[in-house]
């Protein structure tokens, strides 16, 4: 992972496969960023949905705040589509 990111993956150590399914999502990101194919799209979109759920069950579990949880969710999705 070569950038820097608003919710840094060591920031969710604690938290069951949170902080392997955001740097997966960033690996991902950089790849897509780089050579813009329909594969690398299909790639990162694919393991969104996979980390929007894991970010949701951890909500669910109480281990992020609803309001940390849906900031979160936000900022990567817009990643996914190119807002920032």
């Amino acid at each position: 992972m070569n950038g820097v990111y608003k919710y840094a993956p060591e920031d969710y150590m604690g938290i069951l496969g949170l902080s392997d399914d955001l740097s997966k999502f960033y690996h991902l990101y950089e790849q897509y960023r780089t050579d813009r194919t329909q594969d690398s799209l299909f790639a990162l979109k694919n393991h969104w949905e996979v980390l929007f759920f894991t970010i949701k069950h951890r909500e669910v579990e109480g281990f992020l705040s609803p309001v940390l949880a849906s900031e979160t969710r936000d900022y990567l999705e817009g990643l996914v589509n190119d807002k920032f």
